[in-house]
């Protein structure tokens, strides 16, 4: 197992842990053993979801490519454009004079990739087909709330101790799983920390004492989490489906909830992942401090088109 490396973001002189490099995985030859047909793809059998005209998969399950909305999340942003930076970012001016940052974030490898966006929602465009050489992944493109490398979001309630923590209602659209699911993921990345001091402009990780959680929306067929399996198809109150919970108990270290069979994106209560992780002792601690919510892709490769609906996040 790789553990995260020390990311540099060249461009401005950024570092930090990430808890966003897992192992790659071999390639079966000609959708071997435990894989199926997906269109032009193999993946895990029992999970091609059909494609986005709505057609059954094998899975049994078909694909909703509407976005996903909430009644408890309602967060809204009008500005639109296109960043064509490795390291760019704008902040985005939601209702009620909240704000969110969206970071390029291609720390890993860059030629020509850009994010254009609209509103709180995004696309991934990968001209040149980057693709990673190792275990990182060429980035992590992502909308955030919180304070992170110098941006601090009005608005975001953080940090929060856990202990105070009402609920997280938050949701995050994307058309990721209709695709083929091999070389990437969506996925939230939390930040915990020990105190209530928000993170400074030159603080890139969760600092010792504190703790990473994802929620992946799906488990890449050649990528796999941080860590190993510390429990499989658990149930998750509050949420359908089940999720495989991946643990690396470095210091801070990652927990990472994997659903069990691919989704596109989820209109939930974050705190119930933050409070199984409490009870459970993977590392998270009720004393520790919520302190960032990122959501977007993990890229190892391609990428071309991959889309966020819409994103949300609140923490009462």
């Amino acid at each position: 197992m790789r553990y995260a490396p020390l990311l540099v973001w060249l461009g401005t002189t950024l570092g930090f842990i990430a808890c966003d490099t897992g192992s790659s995985i071999t390639e079966a030859s000609g959708c071997g053993s435990g894989l199926e047909s997906c269109g032009t793809h193999c993946v895990p059998q029992g999970t091609c979801i059909g494609n986005s005209g709505g057609a059954t998969g094998s899975g049994g399950a078909t694909v909703d490519t509407s976005p996903i909305t909430s009644t408890a999340c309602t967060d809204t942003a009008s500005t639109s454009g296109t960043i064509a930076q490795q390291y760019g970012g704008i902040t985005l001016g939601a209702n009620g004079g909240k704000q969110y940052y969206l970071s390029s974030n291609w720390w890993g490898k860059y030629n020509g990739q850009t994010v254009a966006y609209s509103g709180l929602s995004f696309t991934i465009h990968n001209p040149n087909g980057v693709a990673s050489s190792d275990n990182n992944p060429i980035g992590y493109p992502t909308m955030y709330i919180g304070s992170y490398s110098g941006h601090d979001n009005a608005g975001s309630n953080l940090p929060k101790q856990v202990s105070a923590i009402a609920s997280v209602p938050t949701v995050f659209s994307t058309n990721a799983a209709e695709g083929a699911r091999d070389q990437y993921n969506a996925a939230y990345d939390v930040w915990f920390t020990p105190t209530g001091a928000k993170l400074g402009a030159s603080d890139y990780a969760p600092p010792a004492g504190g703790a990473y959680l994802m929620v992946w929306m799906f488990k890449p067929t050649l990528r796999q989490p941080r860590g190993s399996v510390r429990q499989a198809t658990k149930t998750i109150s509050g949420l359908a489906g089940t999720w495989n919970v991946w643990v690396d108990a470095s210091n801070p270290p990652c927990i990472s909830y994997v659903a069990a069979n691919p989704i596109n994106g989820l209109d939930f209560d974050l705190n119930a992942f933050i409070q199984d992780a409490v009870t459970s002792k993977y590392g998270i601690t009720s004393s520790q401090y919520l302190s960032v919510v990122f959501a977007g892709f993990e890229i190892w490769s391609g990428g071309e088109g991959l889309k966020v609906n819409n994103f949300c996040a609140k923490v009462n």
